[in-house]
């Protein structure tokens, strides 16, 4: 054994010192591939298992409910739900304010439901405390999440906060780990307060008193139906109380919605390299069987076995793949600190870099198997080959195929022909050549989808995410909505106003749905939110969320059974819905359809305004105007900017790193296969330049061999990867709730892309190919 280990070292580090150009790529291929591997592997294991980490330290909620009013009675009759539920392992109920508001982020605004809490009670609540991770010395002012410590947001500085139509200036004194409420992805915001000033706010009354239900499940599988069955208990005692919620499902999904996409690419990325690593290296064994004949031939007359010189290249590859991958995992733990700088800034969860053991293991487990796989596949013809015909090199001397470009027949160019005939005897090239560019070609195009939609224009990519946009959002008290609608009719200023009012209602035996009510789903901007059936147009109609509807088996026709304050109502599915809002869980109603269930004590409204108009002074004209009677007003542009920004930074660099992976992996694989070309064809150039031909007409002909594979594989690729890729991006989001992706496809991208790569791998084989300037005739009559 240990003399075939020897042998087999010998054999495998002699091929590594005739080829190292080769095995300089296929390290730099297998590199990538770990790295990328190793990253996935973390993102998508232990990074959203981090959640859980911070959940069971915080001993944060399953379910959390901010009900407005904190009255004796209504505590009473909350402590007696709680204490009579064996769905609970423990609660509490704890004071606190709440209010719809906002403050600058991110170049735009944050809006959320905000919660305020003492500092002392933020930090010792029995369930769903939070944890100081910065603070100044600062002793009166506010604590933010920090998923919005930023350059513009940091300790010290100060911060005004609109909170329903006030504003506040508050200093900021640091920033603090919330699970359950640390982002406006969590429906809820927490923002804690000195003693003083939650004091001064208090006395200020510009939130109102409420009551903060914190709940701890026995099975936190549970927390979507329960927060569903919990809310209903309560509206049916107090129909018309003002609440807001969250559950753990909801949370963890929003929150981690930026890892989700990132390890989705990351997966995809490792995946291709590691597909074109593995055709480069059996191209490579392939080739190093025909070139070496003669040797094998020798080593198997000498008494070496067909296992032997298979064992020989198992050990080259293998060793070199887990040699690579080692350092390429190790690698991914200096990349990670900048992704995971990406990822909080969506997350608002921190993350504390350490070695993770069972995604490095994994890494090498299956870039070490497949590649054995690989290798094993290509050399077990080295069985077949007997000593003599391998000595005589084989049977090549006589080739029957059928010479498709006879020189003494052909119209084309001498050149062309040349090119074209090497062209069509080496398939493996080619075949090589074409699975890359119809991998990177998908690559390309998803690029080019990114960058039309997300980072030039926004537009389809919030039409998508978000559902419906418009420039203002005001809220109005019912008393006032006459008054306001005859003001939004005389304001030229104003192209359109119509209802688009968000609130929850709970489906009988499901979950709690997210309803959004429109007088006239004519009026809407984004006529795709429905992208089958159709809007609600009568009372006993509704549209829901086709992620929803797949998974409890309702198609357009069937009935539902909705329930809110205490009322239950049959609706008819009339169409499905697909927005991200609430992670695939929402409904649309016209308005008299939802007051089959209940009445409005308030309303939204959207409102389109002339281009020119500055939102913000519009929104406070009305809040003057209609003083008492407005309760919020939203920047909607401003707000989305702010929201938004986080993922176009995201994409931008995502979109920035695989198109220069993908020139990289276009570079190698052409390396490796114009080294083999020439080392198979050395003689073959030599003679060539002694009939005449230049180094530069070969250098051409060369490149020009290359060009029906890459132009094919590439005009194949893209456009069939345009079909493709919408259904291939939802598939990817499906998670969010999308069914159905509607992205533009960039044809004057895909085009210019697609004339890129074939213009660069050109440029790049021309390059390759000056290694013909050393081949000598001369040199070669001498055996050299």
């Amino acid at each position: 054994m240990e003399d075939f280990m020897r042998k087999s070292f010998m054999i495998a580090r002699s091929n590594m010192r005739k080829s190292k150009g080769q095995t300089a790529a296929i390290i730099v291929l297998i590199l990538i591939a770990a790295l990328m591997l190793n990253l996935w592997l973390m993102l998508s294991t232990d990074y959203k298992a981090n959640f859980n980490r911070y959940h069971d330290k915080l001993n944060a909620e399953h379910v959390t409910l901010s009900i407005s009013g904190n009255e004796e009675e209504k505590r009473e009759f909350l402590l007696q739900t709680f204490e009579k539920d064996n769905h609970i392992a423990q609660y509490c109920l704890d004071n606190c304010m709440h209010m719809t508001g906002s403050f600058p982020y991110n170049g735009g605004r944050m809006n959320g439901w905000f919660v305020f809490l003492e500092k002392e009670k933020a930090l010792t609540r029995l369930i769903g405390k939070a944890e100081i991770v910065e603070e100044g010395a600062f002793a009166s002012g506010v604590y933010l999440p920090m998923l919005y410590k930023s350059d513009d947001i940091v300790v010290g500085e100060t911060i005004e906060i609109s909170i329903g139509s006030s504003k506040v200036t508050y200093t900021v004194c640091g920033f603090f780990n919330s699970v359950m409420m640390g982002s406006h992805n969590c429906a809820l915001t927490e923002l804690i307060l000195t003693e003083d000033k939650y004091a001064e706010l208090e006395m200020a009354g510009y939130a109102p008193q409420a009551a903060l239900c914190s709940v701890r499940l026995k099975d936190k599988s549970e927390n979507l139906n329960y927060e569903a069955l919990l809310k209903s208990t309560i509206t049916e005692r107090y129909p018309d109380i003002i609440m807001t919620s969250n559950c753990y499902d909801i949370v963890t999904q929003s929150r981690y919605i930026s890892q989700m996409i990132c390890s989705g690419i990351m997966s995809a990325m490792a995946f291709f390299v590691l597909l074109i690593a593995l055709v480069v290296i059996i191209s490579n064994i392939i080739n190093y069987i025909q070139v070496n004949m003669k040797n094998l031939g020798a080593l198997k007359a000498a008494g070496y076995t067909s296992g032997q010189l298979i064992g020989a290249l198992l050990l080259q590859f293998l060793g070199l793949t887990m040699l690579v991958a080692m350092v390429g995992a190790g690698l991914s733990y200096c990349l990670f600190p900048a992704v995971n700088t990406m990822m909080i800034a969506q997350t608002g969860i921190p993350y504390e870099i350490h070695f993770l053991p069972i995604p490095f293991v994994s890494s090498l487990g299956i870039l070490g198997g497949v590649v054995s796989v690989a290798v094993w596949y290509a050399s077990r013809r080295i069985k077949k080959i007997e000593p003599i015909t391998a000595l005589r090199c084989g049977v090549q001397t006589h080739n029957f195929k059928r010479n498709y470009v006879p020189f003494e027949k052909t119209k084309v160019p001498l050149h062309f022909a040349l090119a074209l005939k090497t062209t069509l005897s080496g398939m493996k090239y080619n075949v090589t050549v074409c699975i890359t560019m119809l991998v990177l070609s998908l690559v390309v195009v998803f690029s080019g989808l990114m960058t039309e939609n997300v980072i030039m224009d926004m537009t389809p990519f919030l039409n998508l995410i978000v559902g419906e946009t418009a420039d203002s959002c005001i809220n109005i008290q019912v008393e006032m909505e006459e008054d306001f609608l005859e003001e939004m009719d005389a304001d030229e200023r104003v192209e359109k106003a119509y209802l688009y009012h968000s609130l929850n209602v709970s489906h009988v035996d499901g979950a709690e749905l997210m309803a959004t009510l429109c007088d006239d789903f004519s009026k809407v901007n984004n006529p795709n939110v429905v992208f089958e059936g159709r809007f609600p147009k009568y009372d006993n109609e509704i549209a829901i969320a086709a992620k929803y509807a797949k998974e409890h088996g309702f198609k357009v026709g069937d009935e539902i059974e909705i329930t809110a304050n205490g009322k239950l109502e049959k609706y008819l599915i009339c169409g499905f819905t697909q927005i991200t809002n609430n992670l695939g869980r929402d409904c649309l109603f016209t308005r008299a359809g939802y007051e089959r269930l209940g009445s409005l004590a308030n309303t939204s409204y959207y409102i389109n305004l002339e281009n020119g108009t500055d939102i913000d002074e519009f929104n406070l004209e009305m809040k003057e105007k209609f003083e008492g009677g407005v309760n919020t007003t939203i920047n909607v542009v401003e707000t989305i900017e702010g929201a938004a920004g986080v993922y176009v930074s995201l994409m931008t660099i995502i979109v920035i790193a695989i198109l220069v992976l993908s020139a990289i992996i276009i570079a190698f694989v052409l390396y490796l296969l114009v080294r083999t070309m020439l080392n198979n064809k050395k003689h073959d150039y030599g003679i060539m330049k002694a009939l005449g031909f230049t180094t530069g007409q070969l250098i051409l002909q060369t490149a020009m061999s290359f060009m029906p594979a890459i132009i094919l594989a590439s005009f194949i690729g893209l456009i069939g990867c345009s079909f493709i890729i919408n259904p291939l991006t939802a598939l990817f989001l499906q998670g969010l709730g999308i069914v159905k992706c509607t992205f533009k496809i960039p044809i004057d991208f895909i085009v210019a892309a697609g004339i890129g790569l074939v213009v660069f791998a050109f440029v790049t084989v021309c390059l390759l190919a000056l290694k013909i300037r050393e081949i000598a005739p001369r040199a070669l009559l001498f055996g050299e």
